[in-house]
């Protein structure tokens, strides 16, 4: 199946043979359109085999890989940090509390059993007081 326009590029890619009627015109144009297609092969092949624009492009790809990649893994660090931080200052105010809460409870126990301890004191201060008394009249009642 060949095409009837001469810019039309055949089945195996190749332009088929202006016709033999062609104007010096048509035929220009030929020329300049395959010059632009044999530009275009030339530059598909120069890029294929210049190696050391593949390899740069290659270590482009890479880089921008890892630097997403970073990118990436820093966020995860970043979210990570900020979740750890929540939870240690949630139970840092959750261990403040209890301890608030157990410092209460200890100085209401305090006053609470003060007023019996000091009590307890005080009995056994007079009773001491007591007996010393009676101890030193027994004492100075007895005949030499």
């Amino acid at each position: 199946m060949s095409s009837t326009n001469p810019s039309d590029p055949t089945r195996d890619g190749t332009p088929p043979e202006p016709a033999a009627d062609a104007t010096p015109e048509q035929l220009e144009a030929d020329v300049a359109a395959t010059r632009e297609r044999l530009a275009s092969s030339v530059d598909a092949l120069t890029s294929k085999l210049d190696v050391k624009a593949q390899t740069k492009q290659k270590a482009q790809q890479a880089s921008d890989k890892v630097k997403v990649g970073a990118q990436e893994a820093s966020e995860k660090v970043k979210v990570g940090a900020q979740e750890a931080s929540e939870k240690v200052k949630v139970g840092a105010q959750e261990a403040s509390e209890k301890v608030k809460v157990g410092a209460q409870r200890a100085y209401s126990r305090a006053r609470e059993t003060s007023p019996a301890v000091l009590g307890a004191i005080a009995a056994a201060a007079v009773g001491l007081i007591v007996l010393i008394v009676v101890l030193s009249r027994r004492s100075s009642s007895t005949p030499d």
